[in-house]
């Protein structure tokens, strides 16, 4: 009890010291759901503002160069099957996000400075009910209920915008892979790679120091490539000079380095949408918790066995990734969209080998609602067939359904339904017990402050 006042009341000094910032800010941006923020309009309105705080000098302080943001994304579930007890479970995060225009600030064209800080809080459900699932059934849970640095950066533009340097700490998210997360299931939330080989591929809200650049070869087409410390000392939940502070991560040496590359094509018109393929490179040559160590000889040195497969070389994936509208029923949004992600990773390495994924949404659900929306989405992850446990080899499938509620201006609400089929990958939990598929309804809420 006292941990959670104690949380509660860093929440709300934190809720506290940004509201008191917003007094002259500028738009949220928009980190959980599906669109920008429309642009404030002089009529107030409580009911149909973008913020629930109102203008507050935001829309001033933006032409000024100075752009603030602070939104609260909460998840609540429950299972009514699957795992060892029903109960509940929530999670959520407050994010801050400021982004500051070095054109209008300081007169350097094309120079932007950015920073994002994330504090989590909250419980995962599969812990809680015993849900052996691979994925988390509460996307919103993990990498500790603390305030992190997840993004600060300074990013440049240069010939026409067409190529951009960017540096500073970073999760891969922020520049490579899938970045949409608008469902609970973290199978077809977020970049998949981090998914699959979280253990040194780290997602939001997780940042790393690392360098990388765009460069547009055509007005559509994109390509992509990045270098980042890889260090596991990111994911400590103890230590705020390595977690929060933008200092050197700990006394522990960066074990290597995680190289991604992509291409990304991204048609315009009415039938937008973005085309990725990628892959990366991470020398740090460990293998997954779950593989079988495999013994290898050096030339040479009389074939007696040296050193486990993954202490001798790196590890690697491949990915790709379509978002495309595929129906233009009038305005910006309305209409079908599709959306098909697939991640290999190292079958040598990796205890999850693979995961595919398959999302289908509508905007303009109804004529009298037409910023509702509803979604369908299946996806696999894949255990390894070389992994040890009664899981190998197996298919964790999860199927989710969504209708959104665009309340207000500034708040949505998602009623949510997953049913996860085989969790774990064959059903079977850490004692070897075989589990029922789990059924879990939720409520994600968006509040835009």
């Amino acid at each position: 009890m006292l941990h959670r006042s104690v949380k509660t009341a860093r929440v709300c000094g934190m809720w506290i010291a940004l509201s008191s910032l917003l007094s002259g800010g500028a738009y949220a941006a928009d980190l959980l759901t599906k669109a920008p923020p429309v642009p404030y309009v002089e009529a107030d309105n409580f009911w149909t503002r973008p913020y629930l705080l109102g203008d507050l000098g935001r829309t001033r302080l933006k032409e000024m160069g100075i752009d603030l943001s602070l939104q609260l994304g909460d998840e609540a579930v429950t299972n009514l099957t699957g795992g060892s007890r029903r109960t509940a479970a929530q999670a959520g995060q407050l994010a801050f996000q400021a982004k500051f225009d070095m054109a209008k600030l300081a007169g350097i064209p094309g120079g932007l400075i950015g920073l994002t800080l994330v504090d989590r809080f909250g419980n995962n459900l599969n812990t809680e009910a015993g849900i052996p699932a691979l994925q988390l059934t509460n996307e919103v849970f993990g990498r500790g209920n603390i305030l992190r640095l997840t993004e600060l950066y300074y990013s440049q533009k240069l010939f026409d915008d067409r190529l951009e340097l960017k540096g500073g700490r970073l999760p891969v998210g922020s520049d490579f892979f899938f970045g949409q997360c608008e469902f609970i299931n973290l199978t077809f939330c977020g970049g998949q790679p981090g998914n699959i080989v979280g253990g040194y591929i780290f997602n939001w809200p997780v940042s790393q120091w690392a360098g990388l650049a765009h460069f547009n070869i055509t007005k559509e087409v994109q390509i992509s490539a990045g270098v980042y410390d890889a260090n596991p000392n990111y994911l400590t939940t103890s230590e705020p000079s390595v977690y929060f502070l933008p200092g050197i991560p700990g006394s522990t040496p960066a074990s290597g380095v995680l190289v991604p590359v992509e291409l990304t094509w991204r048609p315009g018109g009415h039938l937008y949408g973005t085309w990725r393929l990628g892959g990366w490179y991470d020398s740090a040559s460990t293998i997954d918790g779950g593989l079988p160590g495999i013994i290898t000889t050096i030339p040479g040195v009389g074939g007696v066995p040296d050193q486990f497969l993954g202490d001798q070389r790196g590890r690697y994936g491949i990915y790709e990734s379509i978002l495309q509208r595929i129906t233009d029923e009038g305005g910006p949004a309305k209409g079908w969209y599709v959306y098909l992600n697939t991640t290999v990773a190292d079958h040598r390495t990796s205890f999850e080998d693979y995961q595919v994924s398959f999302e289908l949404k509508h905007t303009g659900t109804f004529a009298f609602r037409p910023e509702d929306e509803v979604a369908f989405a299946v996806g696999t992850t894949h255990v390894n067939s070389a992994a040890f446990g009664p899981n190998a080899g197996g298919n964790e499938v999860p199927i989710e359904v969504w209708y959104g509620w665009q309340a207000t201006g500034w708040l949505n609400l998602k009623f949510d339904a997953q049913y996860v089929i085989n969790p774990g990958g064959r059903g079977f939990n850490g004692a070897g017990v075989k589990t029922d598929n789990a059924v879990v309804l939720g409520m994600r809420t968006v509040v835009k402050f």
